[in-house]
């Protein structure tokens, strides 16, 4: 457990957890400790999030001995929704009744649904500028009963872009010019712009996911595997007369990488533009990145030749001084994660953003404490009042001895059941582990629609078209038994030992055109190289896999194919 000194912090980003322990030393932050979780799976699946949370936190929670602390936490800021609004020239004491106002008016939630707060940007020439940060309390709540199931105490809950910008505030007091940050996450982009007496965020919904998808989508390989092969030999291609990677595939993945990344540019300079005109800005003159896109190899060489600033990797460790435990090395490789925790770590002194989440429960205890001397002074009023009884009334001795003997076993009873609800929570800690299967069902969710995808990516001309899809188990289509009929006595077939065999099959109609049939060949091999399906040896087996009519008369306008391939992957059907 962390000390009364420190101060715990955490991340919770969309495929990365991260976690730190500072103190201060006089008017110096100190790193004591860190640690960094992966998180894996697609990170705009929402469903398997809130439970790789409470196991990337109770992992965190392990590591970093937080249990039993208070920390302070980020919240990812794709989550959040923020709007930087002008109010009308008012006096002070007005601002927070106009502030409420406009909240109800911008928020596209009802205000008794989210947890919201603001703070004032600029105020002067008599405009006042805030920013109003809202979420849904439901969502607050189940974030911070993972953390809470970590048993940890939340003491406060940041916005990463704000604790973002508190960090780079600290770390760079000498850098006057515009700047922006660009934070290169996995599920969005948080893009921080700053310069002097005034700052501006905004999110945009394209990240490292999104190049992840589109080398997934490039080479037909799964999303797991393409973020493996991004990370170890993935980087930016350069544009210009720069010579190939000497490896043919890396070449055409650095490309694919390139492409994507282009959307990303396309985001920020449609941001840096907003934020000029609307926002009345000044054009950013030096641009630092960081998260984990920063790391993707020639990332800033691409946006420095795509922007026309200079890029360099944000440090937000370069105000902070570290631990003799800490490897600087190590710290120094990881510092493009660290911002948030940075800023977070600065919350309780004085930092240019405190907008402050409060999650129900966190609301309901400060409440409490806030009514604590009310009730110890009534509390107090009280055993005056019994002194006094005791001065007319003896026997309210005995009465007092008579109930505190209740309750001693009333408190005996409650250690039972406290030895019960401990040997409940183990068995809770055993099922929460069996969760892993209902996760990946959650993702096998996505499974037609990908295959549907893929069988439509893969049509070349409009002179093809499908009438039926549908699913066979060992030759027999599943259909009918899902609604209840009597199955087809076909011939069936099965796989390796009993195993059964998954097919589909489809059929449908191709004009009449000088290819004839062999344009349903092609889609059909094209299908077969997919990946998605067992079709090995397509062309010597094509008579197998492939049926088609065919014919040149006159009055005939289409005729008919069947096609039918075995699945590849080993997915459970239910009929």
């Amino acid at each position: 457990m962390a000390d009364s000194k420190s101060i715990a912090v955490l991340n919770l980003g969309s495929q990365r957890l991260s976690g730190a322990v500072f103190s201060r030393v006089g008017g110096d932050l100190v790193l004591k400790k860190y640690a960094i979780e992966e998180m894996s799976g697609d990170p705009t699946v929402d469903a398997s999030r809130l439970p790789q949370i409470r196991l990337g936190v109770q992992e965190l929670a392990s590591k970093l001995r937080l249990k039993g602390a208070a920390v302070h936490y980020a919240v990812a800021g794709h989550t959040v929704f923020s709007r930087f609004v002008k109010l009308p020239p008012v006096q002070k004491d007005r601002v927070a009744q106009i502030v409420e106002f406009e909240a109800k008016q911008n928020v596209p939630f009802p205000i008794n649904e989210v947890t919201w707060d603001y703070e004032i940007v600029s105020d002067g020439g008599g405009e006042t500028e805030v920013i109003l940060v809202a979420m849904k309390s439901e969502t607050l709540n189940e974030i911070n009963d993972q953390v809470a199931a970590a048993g940890m105490r939340t003491a406060l809950v940041d916005l990463a872009p704000l604790a973002l910008f508190n960090a780079f505030r600290h770390s760079y007091p000498d850098v006057d010019e515009p700047c922006v940050i660009i934070d290169l996450g996995a599920r969005s982009t948080n893009m921080v712009f700053v310069e002097d007496g005034k700052f501006f965020t905004r999110n945009v919904l394209v990240g490292g996911a999104s190049i992840t998808a589109a080398v997934a989508k490039e080479f037909g390989i799964g999303f797991a595997e393409a973020e493996r092969q991004k990370v170890a030999n993935g980087f930016v291609a350069q544009g210009g007369a720069v010579m190939e990677h000497e490896d043919p595939e890396i070449a055409a993945l650095s490309k694919v990488i390139r492409n994507a990344a282009t959307r990303l540019h396309g985001e920020v300079m449609r941001t840096i533009n907003f934020y000029r005109t609307q926002q009345g800005g000044a054009a950013p003159q030096r641009v630092f990145i960081c998260g984990g896109g920063a790391l993707l190899g020639n990332m800033a060489l691409f946006l420095e030749e795509k922007l026309k600033l200079p890029v360099e990797i944000l440090n937000p460790l370069r105000g902070v001084q570290l631990d003799r435990s800490v490897g600087a090395d190590a710290a120094s490789a990881d510092s493009a994660f660290m911002g948030e925790l940075v800023g977070l770590a600065l919350r309780g002194g004085s930092c240019p953003s405190e907008v402050e989440l409060v999650p129900d429960v966190v609301a309901s205890a400060r409440d409490a404490a806030r009514r604590a001397p009310a009730l110890v002074m009534a509390g107090l009023c009280l055993w005056a009042g019994l002194g006094a009884g005791i001065m007319y009334f003896k026997n309210t001795a005995r009465v007092t001895q008579e109930k505190l003997a209740g309750m001693q076993q009333e408190s005996a009873a409650l250690t039972g059941l406290a030895s019960q609800i401990r040997a409940l929570d183990g068995q809770l800690a055993q099922t929460l582990a069996l969760t892993d299967p209902l996760i990946k069902a959650v993702g096998d969710r996505s499974y037609w629609v990908r295959l549907l995808t893929e069988m439509n990516s893969r049509f070349d001309n409009d002179l093809i078209w499908l009438t039926t899809v549908e699913l066979l188990k060992d030759g027999k289509p599943i259909t009918p038994a899902l609604f209840g009929q009597e199955q087809s006595s076909s011939s069936s077939k099965s796989g390796a030992a009993g195993q059964p065999v998954y097919e589909l099959q489809l059929q449908g109609l191709y004009r009449k055109n000088e290819e004839g049939e062999q344009i349903v060949y092609r889609y059909a091999g094209a299908l077969a190289k997919s990946g998605w399906f067992a079709a090995d040896k397509f062309e010597e087996k094509r008579a197998e896999y492939v049926s088609a009519e065919s014919g040149v008369e006159e009055d005939r306008y289409a005729y008919k194919f069947n096609i039918k391939l075995p699945l590849q992957q080993p997915m459970q059907f239910q009929n």
